[in-house]
């Protein structure tokens, strides 16, 4: 089985989240991937770039599979939040050994609506135009959404990290019935790899009963979720169990490729 795996950050992230799994998974022979999407990193968060606003979640998918089309071979993905729906693109185009996903926003035709997704996202749509501008939540959204089990001390320093994401992105994510391109849709016969998928017990941003039901669109895909665990669960206070978990599963896999 390929050891290179692709991480792909979520929205509003970075490569710099995944420090804590890319060392995790090198540490057991890995090759460890972790672009920042088109217009992200640590150097953009203040000042997005002009043309950001409107990059479309397709051209995020673009740019990952020239990037894994020029590796050695077909990488394992992990997707996370945002992330999760590239990772499920980028297996629709047969790009992936095998596809793992944690807390992943839905395709178009899952029904992914919260009362603490919508309190979180709600506000950034206000804005006017911002389907054609860089988005960034407020420290507090983040917090509620993403960052409960972050420690208070390390909050402010983790949310300075993040960086604006495209206002297209989030409308083609959050409002896909009126985007008439259906960029998020995903035909799941198209997604043949081995699927892991995997939520939390306490995600506000993308509900645990949410995450089940993009599980239950892959008839091969396994579904795990984690107690007590928030949207952060790939980096949070308590990542080892994902890790963990997720590092079991590649075992198994491993296992059944060889027919030991």
């Amino acid at each position: 089985m390929t050891r290179h795996l692709v991480m792909i950050h979520g929205m509003w992230g970075g490569g710099w989240y995944w420090q804590p799994m890319k060392t995790f998974f090198e540490a057991r022979g890995y090759i460890c991937h972790t672009p920042d999407l088109r217009y992200h990193g640590e150097l953009s968060g203040n000042t997005p770039h002009p043309a950001l606003g409107t990059v479309s979640i397709q051209d995020y998918v673009d740019d990952l599979a020239e990037f894994i089309r020029n590796l050695p071979e077909k990488p394992i993905v992990i997707g996370h939040s945002m992330g999760g729906l590239i990772a499920q693109k980028l297996a629709e185009l047969d790009l992936v050994e095998r596809l793992i996903l944690a807390c992943p926003a839905p395709p178009d035709d899952v029904l992914a609506i919260s009362w603490a997704g919508l309190k979180s996202l709600f506000p950034l749509t206000l804005k006017p135009g911002f389907w054609k501008k860089p988005t960034l939540p407020s420290f507090e959204n983040a917090v509620q959404s993403s960052f409960q089990l972050i420690p208070e001390n390390e909050r402010r320093a983790y949310y300075d990290r993040l960086c604006h994401d495209s206002g297209r992105v989030l409308f083609e994510i959050a409002l896909p019935f009126l985007d008439k391109r259906s960029v998020t849709a995903i035909t799941s016969s198209k997604v043949r790899c081995p699927a892991l998928v995997l939520s939390a017990e306490l995600d506000k941003l993308i509900p645990a009963q949410v995450v089940k039901k993009v599980a239950n669109k892959y008839p091969q895909a396994a579904y795990h979720c984690f107690a007590g665990q928030t949207h952060w669960v790939i980096a949070e206070q308590g990542w080892e169990k994902c890790a963990d978990y997720i590092a079991d599963w590649l075992d198994q896999q491993a296992s059944l490729a060889t027919g030991k």
